[in-house]
């Protein structure tokens, strides 16, 4: 009974939140594609980028993500 309950919530929560994952997906590879052709032409724009993208990361909070994600729960 707990298996068919979490299989529902799961399909659920994999309906609700499929579209949003997509956009960001698409989003991420326009970005990623836009960096690529920038490699030769802007290399210090590029550095800059990676500079930010990993500077997000070390800022991550994963314990607030987990709070995050299992608020309704």
């Amino acid at each position: 009974m707990l298996d068919k309950f979490v299989d529902r919530l799961m399909e659920s929560a994999t309906l609700y939140y499929m579209p949003r994952i997509e956009e960001m997906a698409r989003a991420r590879k326009a970005e990623l594609e836009e960096m690529k052709v920038k490699v030769r032409t802007s290399p210090g724009e590029v550095e800059a980028w990676f500079g930010k993208e990993i500077q997000k990361l070390s800022n991550v909070d994963i314990k607030e993500i987990m709070k995050d994600a299992t608020a309704g729960i």
